[in-house]
């Protein structure tokens, strides 16, 4: 059983229903992502900011583990230095 149904237009675009927008907390100007997985398509809302921006960020190298705890201190660290002196 499908959650919504659209259809695609000759332009190739596609509404997506509200029903599905309130459920998944899309709005308009938002970005998802298409992508496939196991034969199946996938659409997902993009993330704002991707991996390699917080390990820029936090100045990580690629690679990096960290926890959810030091990425927080991280970031608390970075907007200090950021904002120091305003």
């Amino acid at each position: 059983m499908s959650l919504a149904q659209s259809r695609i237009t000759a332009q190739g675009q596609v509404s997506i229903p509200v029903s599905v927008m309130r459920q998944f907390g899309l709005g308009p100007g938002e970005i998802i992502n298409w992508d496939t997985l196991n034969g199946h398509l996938v659409i997902e809302k993009a993330g704002q900011f991707s991996l390699e921006d917080v390990q820029k960020a936090l100045r990580l190298p690629k690679g990096t583990h960290k926890t959810d705890e030091e990425i927080r201190d991280g970031i608390k660290a970075a907007m200090r230095a950021k904002h120091a002196g305003r």
